[in-house]
């Protein structure tokens, strides 16, 4: 069985953003890890397979590495291997392949994939939470931590009791969440990676967390810089909403994407039972947007549409 890539430079260098992210999740969560990552992505690459193998030419994208990535790093260091193994399935048929393949989608394939699994297996992924390892060498010598805590993400602690984590442990990512999600320090560093390298936009990151941030002082009355390092808004935002086949193609409505989002996390997170609500509001503004770029053109034209 020969398996043949398109070559992308854009992919690679988000996979190279990831590795970063890659490692300290080792550190924190031991290498079981590398083992959902793995998991992920050979079961994307193996779905995506199967549908391109019969067509002439057909060819694997090398984004089907950064779904399968970024599907692994929003899940818990505890679920079972089998269901990451689904939620990969999942991303790549409903979230890319039904809609003719890469290029082609109208939802981000990884937040696809993660939904279903939130939806699907709830406990599984809401929960059970692993404790990280606080002291070197941590992880790199344990292939999981023996202590697992039950609901106590800085989210759900904070949903449930009002108990706010300390910024720095936020920051650094000591605190028990999704595999990549936890350390914004390495978050805002792939961050400005890929927008030196122009492999990402910055506008988007941008509307989103600003526009989430200030919903969060509206709605809660806090420190907004507490919501913003907890849960995915900070990963979602760099990785996710600045994926360039799904988000808006002109400049004025990416702003408006940015600020949708940001504004239906904080939504969901406030008035629903969910404690994250990032995968929610994307999928939601993913859904609108082509409807609402299509009015700002049809706007815009008129407005700039001579007199007669």
């Amino acid at each position: 069985m020969k398996i043949s890539f398109i070559k992308q430079k854009i992919m690679n260098r988000v996979l190279y953003a990831l590795i970063p992210i890659f490692i300290y999740a080792i550190f924190l969560f031991g290498w079981r890890v590398l083992f959902i990552i793995l998991i992920t992505n050979l079961f994307a690459l193996f779905t995506e397979f199967l549908f391109i193998k019969t067509k002439p030419k057909g060819k694997v994208s090398t984004a089907v590495f950064v779904t399968g990535s970024l599907l692994a790093l929003t899940l818990p260091p505890t679920i079972p291997l089998w269901m990451a193994a689904v939620g990969a399935v999942v991303a790549i048929s409903f979230g890319k392949m039904v809609f003719g393949g890469f290029g082609m989608n109208m939802f981000n394939p990884a937040i696809v994939g993660r939904t279903f699994l939130y939806v699907a297996f709830p406990n599984a992924l809401t929960v059970q939470w692993m404790k990280p390892f606080a002291a070197f060498p941590g992880g790199f010598t344990h292939f999981s931590h023996s202590n697992l805590i039950t609901s106590a993400t800085p989210m759900i602690q904070f949903k449930q009791a009002g108990v706010i984590t300390g910024i720095p442990k936020l920051f650094f990512g000591m605190i028990p969440g999704s595999i990549g999600e936890t350390s914004s320090l390495l978050i805002i560093i792939a961050a400005l990676y890929l927008v030196i390298t122009k492999t990402a936009k910055w506008q988007p990151m941008i509307a989103t967390l600003v526009s989430f941030m200030v919903f969060s002082l509206l709605f809660y009355g806090k420190n907004p810089l507490y919501f913003l390092l907890s849960g995915g808004i900070m990963f979602g935002s760099v990785f996710m909403v600045t994926d360039p086949v799904s988000m808006p193609k002109e400049k004025y409505t990416i702003w408006i994407y940015g600020i949708l989002i940001g504004f239906l996390t904080v939504f969901i997170r406030k008035f629903s039972l969910f404690a994250e609500g990032f995968m929610f509001a994307l999928i939601i503004a993913n859904t609108f947007m082509p409807i609402i770029e299509y009015g700002m053109k049809k706007l815009m034209n008129k407005k700039v549409k001579p007199a007669t």
